[in-house]
């Protein structure tokens, strides 16, 4: 090349310096007063408060974690701003929200340091202004080495605030030379684009002044404006007919919770919201992609102001409130309800506040996607599905981009792979060109530009570039779109997309699946009681003088909704917010808890005064339940009346009694009652015990010197079910350092870490009677943590339960237990909402290997065609089952972005249940179901009376998910699903026959009646189709 070589890096530094002169100040806000604060007030405080302002000058410090300083100050524009527009550029130090005239107009961050204050200047206008600036908080940051990220007192400094001037001139320079300095990276050096690119460039390096503070502004700009004569002819070529498009959205990723709490994230939404909106008024052309309702919904309640914008640009279709979810979920662990309501109360919201239904799913920062949500986003209207996570693989690369993507039932949605948090510039778009794996059946990408997670959103720069780029020769070229738009140009357009078909598991991450084990437990307890409260306040209201409590659950609902966001529900948050989820899990259990008991109370319709005690079981399974039964808060000396019934009296290991009984049958869907009296109930005991040896009626049960299980002899099938030299039940610990993302991550090389970590302190017969047997196992874990646990056994259940409490202090350690079952098959059954997923159990391919934590809910299997064992559990996701490994991850014991290490007493019970005969929904999924659903109780010392059940199906692998009242029907919703990969006709008997029943969708629209023969309907249900009832009576 015969320019010289140092010509680009030069052309940047000019940039550099020409982008400080885009502006010039015409006046400065003073005086200023500030007040400092750990409240959020939302407005301005005004003279009828206590507050106390102080004057503050230029250099005053300020902050500290989780301080607040509000500054404020009055001016008129001066002469020079006649006509013109007018800008401010404040640096308080903090992130702050500008309030003009007691208006929200943007934010002010290392992103956005200039803000539009008016279109045209009026000479003497008078303006008052008000800053509320956060200093942040301290937490010890997110990567295993990291130290801790402090906001220290007075930490701060306030700079000023300046009235601006924009030098427009000076501005179409700076942009047009960082897109063209951009070409000439971006092209390929042969290009004769970029080689006529140079040449020009060179020209303007000869007539532009290098440091233009260095010199007069009358001796700089008619130069500029003979460099700006020279690049112009640059700027108008296009582009030839196949260049790729982008598809150009605005977007700010705003977690929930993350580094910051909750009533942060209001004012986070708050200032990015009122930015967008400056910046659109602006921007003509910008389309502004808004994808969680609730945040939304925050602003309605909290910036009225704003909301009343946002409505208004969004009738005007540039504010697009699209994404499907009321919040953006983590969608592996919360249940295939939770996820329903998910997208019920997004699509509610966003209709109910614009107008708008949803038509794509907006979840670009989720840990990966069940097999399960096509089928749920299609119940739920929605067709479309974008995210850019997969892009954080570790091990291997998603084979496609653009695809139809197929669940376990069927069915399909279209999905994109779009980019976020970017620009759409040169260089970056060129960059995204590369990555399209499949370009010749795909022309496009969507890039929604704006910075994010914390907010804050586009700048005005990007915006700025995106405008000169619209159709540029060498560039990509772009369109403002909306993402709906975007996604229908892509079905209608794009031929023969390729069909990815199950799971979308994102080979990163795997750690979220454990780490913050109470979030974990607390969520599975929820969802829950949320299912027995509903079911027990249908059955209430079905009857006369009781009123379904609709806005009591709704409400209970959305606010455990929110704690499944992406970043509270996986454990990868700080401290505050676990804190504060934690508490809020607990009052969501008593709410839900009292509802459920104001519903029995209504329900028992007590009559006289009874000699003794009944008590009021009630089965929100769809099908009988008998065996043991586990009661709570049975006076002590109470035994059943009924001679046949058999109890047992027990101590768990968190020291609760418990009353077990069997005998009892509850109906599917009802109850029953049990007459209760004082007494003393013994009975002949069908365990044996000795020093290492157990038998029970099921099986024969050896036990090494550290209390594993070392042989497991199923006496029914005659069958060995541990691997010769294995054991089951091993306790497995190991350091666990990931390379980044502590919380989040557990890398494969951890296992290399892990060796048995348990150490035997004591074992003794806990309780031994006619229904359980238990053994109380000490162990010591690592060097300072006890776990205390029964393993009991069933008289009437091949099942084996370990309940456990765990004393938890370890560090940055991994605790798993290990089984080595003598099963063979090639793959492992895993439930996911709404069915299972089969994966397989080798190493083969590089994909296997990168899955050896997985996500399962209650349940996984390995089975061969005439046996199997199931590992069942009530509050732990994190599975490996691959040959030779066979684990259940029970504590991760990452240090950030939370530093306890998950310190602290941890209750949760796993169970192994072998069966004799190959998998089957009523071997497996319904003891797992049965192990996590309590039974409903009722304690009366009255004679009560108990209603029919509410209907019944006779279908064993049909289960009923939940039952609900009907959104906009007297009735209720009954939603079901198909669980074994069977297609089956279903019989479903009414006790109390409804007057139609519709079929619809999940979102309960779109009725189609069905025929009803006497009290019954009769369905057919695809192999994992979930089918939504609507009930009307």
């Amino acid at each position: 090349m015969l320019i010289d070589s140092k010509l680009l890096p030069k052309l940047a530094k000019i940039e550099e310096y020409y982008m400080e002169m885009r502006f010039k100040k015409v006046a400065e806000i003073s005086p200023m007063q500030m007040y400092e604060t750990r409240e959020h007030l939302r407005r301005e405080p005004d003279k009828n408060t206590n507050v106390k302002w102080r004057n503050v000058n230029r250099g005053q410090r300020w902050g500290g974690s989780g301080v607040t300083a509000w500054f404020r100050g009055d001016f008129r524009l001066p002469m020079d701003c006649e006509g013109k527009k007018v800008f401010l550029n404040a640096r308080t130090g903090g992130e702050s929200l500008l309030l003009m005239n007691g208006e929200p107009q943007g934010v002010f961050d290392r992103f956005h340091p200039i803000v539009l204050l008016t279109m045209k200047g009026r000479t003497g206008d008078r303006y008052h202004i008000a800053l509320e600036s956060y200093s942040g908080s301290t937490f010890p940051g997110t990567q295993p080495h990291e130290k801790d990220i402090v906001v220290a007192p007075k930490s701060l400094v306030f700079d000023g605030a300046d009235i601006l001037l924009q030098r427009e001139d000076v501005c179409d320079f700076v942009y047009n030379l960082r897109v063209l300095r951009q070409l000439i990276n971006a092209l390929d050096e042969h290009s004769l684009r970029r080689n006529q690119i140079i040449k020009a460039l060179n020209k303007v390096f000869a007539v532009i002044d290098f440091i233009p503070m260095d010199q007069p502004e009358k001796v700089w700009r008619p130069k500029l404006a003979q460099a700006r004569k020279i690049m112009q002819p640059l700027m108008e070529n296009k582009n030839a007919p196949t260049t790729p498009t982008f598809g150009v959205v605005n977007h700010s990723h705003i977690d929930t919770a993350w580094l910051w709490t909750l009533a942060e994230t209001r004012r986070k939404c708050a200032r990015t919201f009122s930015s967008m909106l400056n910046l659109m008024e602006q921007y003509p052309e910008a389309v502004f992609i808004q994808s969680a309702p609730c945040h939304a919904e925050m602003i309605r309640e909290d910036y009225p102001e704003i909301f009343e914008r946002m409505k208004k640009i969004a009738r005007a279709r540039r504010w697009e409130p699209n994404g499907g979810m009321w919040v953006e979920a983590e969608v592996n662990i919360a249940s295939g309800e939770s996820l329903v309501r998910n997208f019920l109360f997004g699509q509610q919201a966003t209709r109910e506040m614009f107008d708008y239904t949803s038509d794509t799913l907006w979840l670009p920062d989720v840990f990966g996607f069940p097999a399960s949500l096509p089928q749920i986003m299609r119940g739920c209207g929605v067709e479309y599905f974008c995210t850019t996570k997969l892009d954080w693989n570790d091990s291997t690369r998603f084979p496609y981009d653009t695809f139809h993507w197929k669940g376990i039932d069927g069915t399909t949605v279209l999905v994109h792979f779009n980019t976020i948090a970017c620009w759409a510039d040169p260089e970056s778009l060129h960059e995204f060109w590369k990555r399209v794996q499949h370009k010749e059946i795909q022309d496009r990408r969507l890039c929604a530009i704006g910075h994010g997670d914390g907010g804050g959103g586009p700048m005005m720069e990007m915006l700025e570039v995106a405008r000169r780029i619209e159709d540029l020769e060498g560039c990509p070229r772009i369109r403002h779109t909306t993402v709906s738009k975007f996604m229908k140009g892509v079905r209608d357009e794009l031929q023969e997309l390729p069909t990815w078909s199950g799971e979308m598991y994102l080979e990163n991450h795997r750690g979220t699946l454990t780490s913050i084990a109470d979030i974990k437990r607390l969520n599975r307890k929820a969802e829950i009681a949320l299912r027995n409260a509903e079911f027990i306040n249908v059955l209430a209201a079905s009857g006369k003088g009781f009123s379904y409590p609709k806005e009591d659950l709704r409400k209970i609902w959305k606010n455990l909704l929110i704690l499944q966001f992406h970043d509270i529900l996986p454990g990868s948050s700080i401290k505050q917010v676990n804190i504060e989820a934690i508490d809020s899990y607990q009052k969501i259990l008593r709410e839900a808890q009292a509802l459920e008991r104001r519903a029995l109370e209504n329900i028992s319709h007590k009559e006289k005064k009874s000699n003794g005690m009944n008590i009021l079981l009630f089965n929100s399974l769809s099908w009988e339940r008998s065996g043991e039964i586990n009661l709570e808060k049975i006076p002590a000396g109470f035994i059943p009346s009924d001679e046949n019934i058999q109890s047992q009296t027990i101590i768990n290991p968190a020291g609760e009694r418990r009353l077990i009984l069997g005998g009892v049958s509850i109906p599917a869907l009802g109850g029953t009652i049990i007459p209760f009296k004082k007494g003393k109930k013994t009975g002949r005991t069908p365990f044996k015990v000795s020093e290492n040896k157990i038998e029970t009626p099921y099986a024969i049960v050896t036990l090494d010197k550290n209390g594993a299980i070392v042989s497991l002899l199923d006496k029914r099938a005659k069958r060995e079910i541990v691997k010769y030299g294995g054991v089951l039940n091993r306790f497995m610990l190991g350091a666990d350092i990931p390379d980044a993302w502590d919380n989040w991550n557990t890398d494969a090389g951890q296992k290399v870490k892990t060796s048995p970590g348990a150490k035997l302190i004591k074992r003794k017969v806990a309780a031994v009677g006619n229904l359980q047997l238990r053994l109380r196992t000490e162990y010591q874990i690592g060097t300072a943590s006890k776990l205390v646990q029964d393993i009991v056994f069933h008289a009437l259940s091949e099942q084996i339960d370990f309940e456990s409490v765990l004393d938890w202090k370890e560090r940055r350690a991994l605790l798993k237990t290990a089984f080595d079952f003598d099963i063979l098959c090639d793959f492992a059954r895993h439930e996911i909402q709404f069915g299972h997923l089969e994966r397989p159990m080798h190493w083969n391919q590089a994909d296997d290997r990168a899955q050896f934590e997985v996500c399962a809910h209650k349940w996984t299997d390995i089975s061969d065609n005439g046996f199997g064992v199931a590992l069942l559990n009530d509050c732990k996701y994190g599975v490996c089952a691959k040959d030779g490994d066979f684990t259940l991850t029970l504590i991760k014991a990452g240090v950030h972005p939370d530093e306890r290490a998950d310190a602290g007493r941890h209750y949760f019970t796993y169970s192994i249940l072998p069966h004799a005969q190959p998998f089957s929904v009523d071997a497996v999924a319904r003891p797992a179901y049965e192990l996590n659903t309590p039974i409903i109780t009722l304690q009366s010392d009255a004679t009560v009376a108990c209603p029919p059940s509410l209907f019944t199906i006779d279908a064993p692998n049909v289960i009923v998910e939940s039952i609900k009242w009907a959104e906009g029907k007297k009735g209720y919703t009954v939603r079901l699903y198909e669980a074994g990969k069977m297609g089956t006709h279903v019989s479903i008997k009414f006790s109390s026959i409804p007057r139609r029943v519709w079929q619809t969708n999940m979102l309960e629209e779109n009725p189609i009646p069905l025929d009803r023969a006497n009290s019954a309907i009769n369905i057919y249900i695809r192999p994992f189709e979930i089918k939504t009832l609507v009930c009307e009576i």
